[in-house]
């Protein structure tokens, strides 16, 4: 019989969006192969009033498939951030307490610091079993800037049985704020290396329909932390050196109109394409239709972005913060100040100008699997004896 894993995370695909979480969506599939597996995915009522009736799209058949449930998520936005924690835990115990009852799991992790790891770790500590958290990057870097959801994050720290960090550095961060460092495992996120590959870029471009120019991708939330209101900014200076340059955008996100209202000005309305949201599946074929991707962000734990544009051999320009100097070396890309919108410029130019190699660069990415980080996380559960052969 397999060990019973209860996981809370809002970091999923929901019914509205299949692009939500596709990290954990891998990561939980994969470990679904050795563990009994429940997903709660608590959805904020904003969120839920947000969609009303819209219809909701069955993902693609997986083995998670009807394991997870959307409870509402209930809180008071803005106010009383300090007790979303509490917020989540009654929201989640209310409506899946004959859920957690009828599972009767032996573990519990929570993916997010907070409110996931606070309510988490209180409902393990009622149903008796071990708690685990997983942490990204910005519910460290930026969620635990506010001293009072700090001592949370420490608290819950104390508690648990282990601690997933994504990167070593956000491991250094957590060590800081007072969570034993014996507690924190370092598991870095896979990649799907059957769907993430390298290819002709020829091949690439036509199965796209983009002809021949030279592309800069950016591929994440269209957030101003995430730096994408600099790398157009970048662009634009870039642009008369390279007239035959395109950047394009795979994403969605606040920062959409103004990003548009940059390139416009500066008359580049026709050599910048917002894309929109795409299917996680079919962003191979864009990594290798790129030159190179870009992802010049404030603040970072270590994103999938880079490890699958490295996985289809091509270089990355991105910010020197976070995790991302453990995973692009030389050889595989270049690292830029956060912020620094004429040095982010150099790196750009600097990249397209190189000879970069994509065997080197696709043979470095192939160290980030799947099948390592799953060892790795069983190891952490300490489980070794339950698992499947």
């Amino acid at each position: 019989m397999k060990p019973r894993l209860l996981i809370i995370t809002n970091l999923y695909p929901t019914p509205w969006d299949h692009q939500r979480g596709t990290f954990n969506f891998q990561q939980f599939n994969h470990l679904a192969e050795h563990l009994d597996i429940r997903v709660i995915v608590p959805v904020s009522w904003k969120e839920r009033l947000q969609h009303g009736r819209q219809k909701a799209a069955p993902l693609p058949p997986h083995p998670l498939e009807g394991k997870a449930v959307y409870p509402w998520y209930w809180y008071t936005p803005g106010l009383f951030r300090t007790s979303y924690g509490r917020s989540m835990q009654a929201s989640l115990e209310l409506q899946c307490g004959r859920l957690m009852r009828t599972f009767q799991p032996d573990l519990l992790l929570s993916s997010w610091a907070y409110p996931e790891g606070s309510a988490g770790t209180r409902i393990a500590d009622k149903l008796g079993i071990p708690a685990f958290v997983k942490v990204h990057g910005s519910d460290i870097n930026v969620i635990a800037r506010q001293a009072s959801i700090r001592n949370q994050i420490r608290a819950w720290g104390k508690q648990v049985r282990g601690v997933v960090s994504v990167s070593a550095a956000l491991k250094k961060k957590m060590e800081a704020i007072g969570i034993p460092g014996q507690k924190i495992h370092v598991i870095y996120n896979g990649i799907d290396h059957q769907r993430f590959h390298p290819l002709p870029r020829n091949q690439a471009k036509a199965r796209l329909g983009i002809g021949d120019s030279r592309i800069m991708l950016y591929v994440g939330n269209l957030k101003r932390e995430k730096g994408c209101v600099d790398l157009v900014e970048a662009f634009v200076h870039l642009a008369p050196q390279y007239p035959d340059l395109k950047l394009y955008v795979a994403g969605s996100g606040t920062m959409k109109e103004t990003m548009a209202a940059t390139a416009a000005h500066a008359g580049l309305e026709n050599r910048m394409i917002l894309l929109g949201k795409v299917n996680h599946a079919d962003l191979n074929h864009w990594y290798n239709a790129a030159d190179l991707v870009c992802l010049p962000s404030y603040n970072e734990g270590v994103p999938n972005v880079l490890l699958e544009a490295m996985a289809c051999g091509t270089p990355v320009v991105a910010s020197n913060v976070g995790g991302i100097p453990e995973v692009v070396g030389d050889d595989t890309g270049l690292l830029s100040e956060a912020g620094d919108i004429h040095t982010l410029a150099e790196s750009l130019s600097l990249a397209l100008t190189t000879p970069w190699n994509r065997d080197t660069i696709h043979a470095h990415a192939l160290k980030f699997s799947w099948d390592e980080n799953t060892r790795q996380m069983l190891d952490m559960f300490d489980i070794e004896g339950h698992r499947e052969p």
